[in-house]
């Protein structure tokens, strides 16, 4: 069975099984014994480990307070002149400055070059 068809067939699984609704191995596109075989260990495990789940609500006192933390640090960083991390320009820095070392290593390579085949002026 092919990985995409298998992943394909185990997230249509488990939506069902966060749905409360059951299917079984063989409703699935018409698979063949061997098929059937290889998936349904893997739903038997997707079927175990759903049922061993358990929601998580948290408490509103807790998502108050963590929302207000989250806020006095953000405004706490703002105050301090903080800026975030910005990928692009930090790849665009590091592209210049190796760009900057690449050219400055062709010039000292011309100029070695150069200086070893011009003939030496002696007065």
């Amino acid at each position: 069975m092919q990985r995409k068809q298998l992943k394909e067939i185990l997230a249509v699984h488990i939506d069902d099984l966060l749905q409360g609704r059951r299917r079984q191995a063989k409703n699935y596109h018409n698979l063949s014994p061997q098929e059937q075989n290889e998936l349904t260990p893997l739903l038997n495990v997707a079927r175990r480990v759903k049922s061993t789940l358990k929601p998580v609500h948290a408490p509103r006192q807790f998502e108050r307070h963590l929302k207000q933390e989250l806020l006095t640090t953000a405004r706490e960083y703002q105050a301090k002149g903080y800026t975030p991390p910005n990928p692009t320009r930090d790849l665009l820095v590091i592209a210049a400055c190796f760009g900057f070392i690449m050219a400055l290593a062709g010039v000292l390579i011309a100029w070695g070059i150069y200086h070893r085949r011009a003939p030496h002026y002696t007065p």
